[in-house]
């Protein structure tokens, strides 16, 4: 049998259409912790690392526009202020400093919010791989046990076919004997051979 491995697959593309494993209760039933392997427990992190990353990308992204959006309108609101004094100029200059840092950290987030599903995808699709493995490790495990089951199964028929016949040729010579007997012998006596050998 050929090892299964994400290089095995030639069409990734139906892997890509499948949702994260670990978001999908199904998964959990088909892959308790008694088939967990190391490589399973691995990218099961992984990808639930990722999932989580996600979500909290799309916090902090809106999170930081919103501070932006507050910098930019207490920049307005400031630059109406004709004070020229010190104090007032650092804070305008602070607002616009943070306002560029903001700016980057929407943008770096934003590439690594578009960097994310590729890495999801990955991810999925070597749990799925390690997954497969497992099932059909099992699978083909079970099949061999079969292969043993049934072929014990045939000799256990062909064996009690054989003692059927055996039993059914022995009560057909018991009766055959008995009534034999109880012609030849007649009723009292053979009520008399009957009462010495059930005795025995």
């Amino acid at each position: 049998m050929a090892e299964i491995s994400v290089d095995s697959i030639k069409d990734k593309s139906a892997f890509r259409s499948v949702a994260a494993l670990t978001l999908d209760k199904r998964w959990y039933q088909l892959i308790t912790d008694e088939y967990k392997t190391d490589e399973i427990k691995f990218w099961e992190g992984r990808l639930n690392e990722l999932l989580k990353r996600q979500g909290q990308i799309t916090n902090d992204i809106r999170d930081v526009k919103k501070i932006k959006s507050q910098l930019i309108q207490d920049v307005v609101e400031n630059m109406e202020d004709d004070n020229n004094d010190k104090k007032h100029k650092k804070m305008m200059d602070q607002s616009q400093k943070l306002i560029v840092e903001a700016k980057e950290k929407i943008a770096n987030l934003e590439d690594e919010e578009l960097e994310l599903p590729r890495q999801i995808a990955d991810a999925n699709e070597h749990l799925m791989i390690e997954t497969a493995k497992v099932c059909f490790a099992k699978i083909n495990a079970n099949r061999e046990d079969l292969d043993v089951l049934d072929k014990w199964i045939k000799a256990a028929r062909i064996k009690l076919k054989r003692n059927l016949l055996i039993k059914q040729d022995k009560e057909n010579t018991n009766e055959a004997l008995y009534s034999g007997m109880h012609n030849i012998f007649g009723p009292e006596v053979m009520s008399q051979l009957d009462a010495i050998n059930d005795a025995k």
